[in-house]
């Protein structure tokens, strides 16, 4: 059986998880941006719950070591092959952003899941008939082309630019759910500039939408 929760990047501050701690069995990691990995919480976690297996891609592992996790509380993973915890598999995917990073699959039973956030495209990524799926729903294109014209105009330096080139926008990740006929969405890592029409995407779209 798997007892206890699984963590999803460990990005937030410790005092907003510190009630769930216990949970936790298995924290997946997927690089090393701070919004993604919060090295005091990691060090917190790992202080808290010395039982929590931490999932990574071998180019977190000497960040890990470096904060102070032993090398038993590490699991390198491999992109492809699959690791059973409990009752759990766990499946790591290569995904494209501007560090290495990572994506999951995880299957209980009959019931599948893929985690992809910070990815510039799925290309080659297949989720066939998945369950449901937290995936990146950063920006609406057109509109952010529209703000990042406008801040050209003005002079002004618009953070925009990078996002489109290197995270996934809303209408990727629309193509991905229904190309895999993935039952239902958890869109994530939205940004604010374009949120509105992100939000009203998605909602045309028909997709069963739960927001975290």
């Amino acid at each position: 059986m798997f007892a206890g929760s699984v963590l999803l990047d460990a990005g937030l501050p410790y005092k907003h998880i510190k009630d769930h701690v216990k949970k936790i069995s298995v924290v997946l990691l997927t690089h090393i941006h701070g919004d993604h990995f919060n090295k005091t919480t990691i060090r917190k976690l790992h202080i808290e719950n010395s039982r929590i297996k931490f999932l990574c891609g071998i180019f977190l592992k000497q960040e890990l070591l470096d904060i102070g996790l032993p090398a038993r509380s590490i699991v390198v993973v491999d992109c492809g092959e699959k690791y059973k915890i409990g009752d759990v598999i766990f499946s790591p995917i290569n995904l494209h952003h501007d560090v290495p990073n990572v994506g999951y699959r995880i299957i209980l039973g009959e019931y599948k899941h893929i985690h992809a956030t910070d990815t510039f495209n799925m290309d080659g990524i297949k989720a066939r008939n998945y369950d449901s799926a937290t995936l990146e729903c950063n920006h609406d294109k057109n509109h952010a082309l529209e703000i990042i014209a406008k801040k050209r105009l003005d002079g002004e330096f618009c953070h925009l630019e990078r996002a489109i080139e290197t995270h996934l926008s809303v209408d990727k990740a629309i193509a991905f759910i229904e190309s895999n006929n993935i039952k239902k969405i958890y869109p994530v890592h939205v940004g604010s500039m374009t949120a509105i029409t992100v939000a009203k995407k998605l909602q045309e779209s028909g997709l069963s939408l739960e927001y975290l």
